[in-house]
């Protein structure tokens, strides 16, 4: 697959010195989880396209978690516009069977990315390189049904049997997260 290169954002410092300090703890031996902190409107998804984009170039595969409430046209028209037919969405309204078929395409490797709410994080990718947890703090991101789940803590157990890094963003991180981040 080749990597589209559609309406790359130049990134302002800030962004460009959270990308290389997230690479540079990627290439530690024991790379951890990443918080990225930053108010509404800082450029937050920007670092995450960059981000995506360096996985993409390694043949991996992401996932991005969005809550649900959040999944709105203008927030994942942005990456199709950058990641074209490589993106593909799941969400609440899709019947069982079209979350499966987006899985399908994704075990296959049609895709190779995939942004939806918690259960997006169950994406059957072969090579899965990059989970984003984006708004971190959200609640939407524990279930209350069985099996019970934190999206989070879960991302961060799958991340680490897969080999694949973890990013969290949030204008107010959660407690549990910052502290860890501290």
């Amino acid at each position: 697959q080749t990597i589209p290169e559609k309406k790359a954002a130049v990134l302002n410092r800030e962004q460009r010195q959270a990308v290389e300090d997230i690479l540079k703890e990627w290439a530690s031996d024991f790379p951890r989880p990443c918080l990225i902190k930053g108010v509404t409107g800082s450029g937050k998804t920007e670092v995450y396209m960059e981000l995506i984009h360096h996985m993409l170039k390694e043949q991996k595969q992401v996932i991005l978690l969005i809550p649900e409430i959040a999944l709105t046209y203008q927030n994942v028209s942005r990456f199709y516009a950058r990641f074209g037919e490589q993106v593909s969405l799941i969400h609440s309204r899709m019947s069982q069977g079209e979350r499966y078929d987006q899985f399908e395409r994704a075990k296959k490797g049609e895709i190779s990315i995939m942004i939806g709410p918690r259960s997006a994080l169950f994406t059957p990718f072969p090579r899965l390189g990059l989970i984003l947890i984006d708004e971190e703090h959200e609640d939407s991101y524990k279930s209350e049904k069985t099996p019970c789940y934190h999206a989070r803590e879960t991302a961060i157990k799958r991340g680490e049997m897969e080999g694949a890094f973890v990013v969290m963003g949030s204008a107010s991180p959660s407690v549990e997260s910052y502290y860890r981040a501290q």
